[in-house]
């Protein structure tokens, strides 16, 4: 089982950063958290989702899904250099993975308190 989100219906409110950091330190504890709500500068209204599994980071963007191995280096470009990694992802690394809530009665609390139904809980891998 895995959380799967869809980036279309995120509203940006974060509910599910704070539900999940409450569950890690039993306080709205956001650093804690392994999802993250971002919101794009270049763009009004743009919202994404960032989850730290176990060997991976899943992305949730309105343009679609991408996962991305931890560990595993970036593909060169289109122009053969390397792309440079995006600063913002490395908080996420030092973050403790997705425990899916383990021990929770209701399962995740991310998919439990968001308002939308945009994050969902998922048989099988990726």
């Amino acid at each position: 089982m895995r959380i799967d989100v869809d980036a279309l219906k995120c509203i940006g409110c974060m509910a599910c950063e704070m539900a999940c950091g409450y569950h890690r330190d039993d306080a709205f504890a956001l650093l804690a958290s392994c999802i993250v709500v971002y919101r794009a500068r270049e763009k009004k209204d743009y919202f994404g989702v960032v989850i730290k599994e176990e060997e991976s980071l899943t992305i949730a963007r309105p343009e679609g899904l991408e996962i991305k191995r931890i560990g595993v280096a970036e593909e060169p470009g289109s122009t053969g250099q390397k792309k440079e990694a995006d600063a913002s992802a490395k908080p996420m690394l030092l973050r403790e993975p997705c425990d899916l809530c383990d021990g929770m009665k209701y399962g995740p609390m991310c998919v439990k308190i968001c308002p939308v139904n945009a994050i969902s809980l998922v048989e099988g891998g990726e």
